[in-house]
């Protein structure tokens, strides 16, 4: 039901606001004339929006931080969505909101929120996000771009790596999915769950002696992982 409201409002202020500029443009006499007059009603927006609505957004999210603390979640998701019918762009509340749907496996309303906040604020951590709403709604192809574009924000981190690798791995691309686990491997050496899933990709490539190569490795780090001994154990009886 929040969800809903949430963008009920967003659509109903956006369509609002366009409508009121739009009858602005159509009556003034000239191109001059309409720039002036538009800038004129944002600053206007804004300080009216800044004199009366500040202090209630502040308050709203100290509140629904608050609420998060001592777990009352729909309580706080109400607090957020409160202040997005406010300011449908403020950021820190289309964070929190979206999280708390990610949490709640509400993937729809977390992947439009954290695509507004991609699109406002372009951080990896937005995008990585959004992949994974995407990706849990099967929406394989939009969550390959969004990780993708969250590696080319930041490379730096192997779980990206590892989780756009799962896109292609749906995708049905599999060499791509293990050029992707091989980056995270370059930043993260012998991590036992890439390791581990290197060797699945290849078992399934039917690259035998290369996910025997994996497992070795699993084996090396910790010799009585279960799982790599157990995937080994299967490879080599069905050798035989």
């Amino acid at each position: 039901m929040w969800t809903y409201l949430a963008i009920f409002f967003s659509v109903a202020i956006l369509v609002g606001v366009f409508l009121r500029r739009y009858f602005l443009f159509s009556s003034l006499p000239s191109k001059d004339t309409v720039e002036d007059d538009a800038e004129e009603d944002a600053m206007d927006d804004k300080r009216r929006f800044s004199r009366e609505d500040h202090e209630k957004t502040e308050t709203l999210l100290k509140r629904g931080e608050s609420l998060l603390k001592v777990g009352k979640d729909e309580d706080a998701i109400k607090c957020f969505v409160q202040i997005l019918s406010i300011a449908p762009v403020h950021s820190e509340a289309q964070n929190k909101l979206a999280l708390l749907y990610l949490q709640k496996q509400m993937f729809g309303a977390a992947a439009a929120l954290f695509k507004q906040l991609s699109e406002t604020s372009p951080d990896p951590v937005h995008f990585s996000h959004l992949g994974l709403a995407l990706f849990s709604q099967s929406d394989f192809e939009n969550a390959k771009i969004a990780y993708q574009k969250a590696l080319e924000l930041d490379s730096s981190r192997p779980q990206r790596f590892v989780s756009l690798s799962h896109v292609y791995r749906s995708l049905g691309q599999l060499y791509h999915a293990v050029v992707a686990l091989n980056k995270a491997l370059e930043l993260e050496e012998d991590h036992p769950e890439v390791l581990l899933l290197l060797a699945d990709l290849h078992i399934e490539l039917q690259k035998t002696p290369n996910a025997k190569y994996f497992l070795s490795r699993i084996l090396e780090i910790d010799p009585k992982n279960p799982e790599a001994k157990k995937i080994l154990k299967n490879l080599e009886s069905s050798e035989l």
